[in-house]
């Protein structure tokens, strides 16, 4: 019965730090990355993870040993990458039992990757032993906080909510700043539990790359989250006050802040249009159908809002038909959203029609 021992390194140390390809197979090469990794850092707890591993495939009588790794980009790319080879090695090995040998929590997330595969006889966890000393807790914690995934991860976060602590404190607003640290923890837990990371550091760069080369959709991205601020904070002043409905105060906001949504969104088309016609020499042709559905369905929408509002005040299907669907005011809109709509689309058609013919 043919046993796979494997080890799993989910950051790539092997690779990163000793140069291994992965996947390592055999006990000379995996002997021979964990000596590789032990002497680039011997406080790595990775090689003895592999030297544990080594030792049992020793105690084995047929039995084949393997390390897998994924990469520094910890998440998703990372267990892509392990599950692609863990495929290719179960199809060239053909193993009856496995024998995961791992080093800590990190790791273990790949274990639903692996029994997805094939069934786990046995996880062996390799704890490193440390000196119970006080210098030697006092050392051991000053490593951690050099270590770089360390500080990403829990120090950044420490940081920033200690910073708005003491700000707040400064200028006698402990209360703002206590609700101020409870959204930045919040994000921060939001953006932990659905692997946004590599979203963000995404936006990161090409915010850095837009503002370097002078991209307009950069400039009209900021100018639009700042018009969709004035039009929340305006939208709430303007309903402060009034006695109304949870459900119509809802309604009534989302109203408000229409027009202003639409503006904010034809504004950040305009940027990625002037950008892709200056930078790119190319024109979007099928934006040009944009600025006609947003206002067609902006006037939909605020006719659709006043007969909700109506609803939610227990009016009559008579009173609601009489005095407000077949109202001016009311026809207008959906009339002329329509009506936008119907333009919009023909143009669009014909625009299509022109630039295809170009193409060819």
């Amino acid at each position: 019965m043919k046993t796979l021992v494997l080890c799993i390194d989910r950051d790539n140390d092997f690779g990163e730090k000793a140069g291994c390809k992965s996947p390592i197979m055999g006990r000379e090469e995996n002997l021979k990355a964990a000596q590789m990794l032990a002497l680039a850092d011997p406080e790595d707890s990775d090689a003895n993870c592999l030297f544990a591993a080594i030792t049992t495939y020793d105690e084995l009588d047929d039995a084949e040993i393997v390390t897998i790794c994924g990469d520094k980009s910890v998440g998703l790319k990372s267990d892509m990458k392990i599950a692609r080879q863990l495929d290719e090695i179960l199809e060239k090995i053909k193993p009856e039992r496995l024998i995961l040998v791992t080093d800590g929590a990190e790791d273990e997330y790949i274990i639903p990757i692996i029994e997805s595969r094939m069934k786990i006889d046995v996880v062996k966890r390799v704890i490193v032993k440390q000196s119970q000393t006080l210098e030697g807790t006092y050392y051991l914690i000053k490593r951690l906080m050099d270590d770089e995934k360390l500080q990403r991860r829990f120090m950044l976060p420490v940081a920033i909510i200690l910073l708005i602590w003491g700000i707040a404190a400064i200028f006698g607003a402990v209360s703002i700043g206590t609700s101020v640290i409870l959204i930045v923890l919040g994000l921060y837990l939001l953006v932990r539990v659905f692997h946004l990371e590599n979203v963000i550091t995404r936006i990161g760069r090409e915010i850095i790359t837009g503002l370097r080369m002078g991209r307009m959709t950069i400039f009209s991205s900021v100018l639009a989250i700042f018009i969709i601020v004035i039009a929340f904070v305006s939208a709430a002043q303007v309903l402060t006050g009034k006695e109304i409905e949870a459900s119509e105060y809802v309604i009534r906001f989302i109203n408000e802040m229409l027009w202003w949504i639409v503006a904010a969104v034809l504004l950040i088309a305009l940027g990625r249009f002037i950008d892709a016609y200056f930078k790119e020499k190319k024109v979007l042709w099928n934006y040009s159908i944009l600025p006609f559905t947003l206002v067609a369905f902006g006037l939909i929408l605020s006719a659709s809002f006043t007969i909700l509002i109506e609803v939610i005040h227990e009016r009559s299907l008579h009173t609601i038909f009489t005095e407000f669907i077949f109202s001016v005011p009311f026809l207008a809109k959906i009339i002329g959203g329509l009506l936008i709509a119907f333009i919009g689309s023909v143009l669009y058609h014909i625009i299509e029609d022109m630039y295809k013919e170009e193409k060819k």
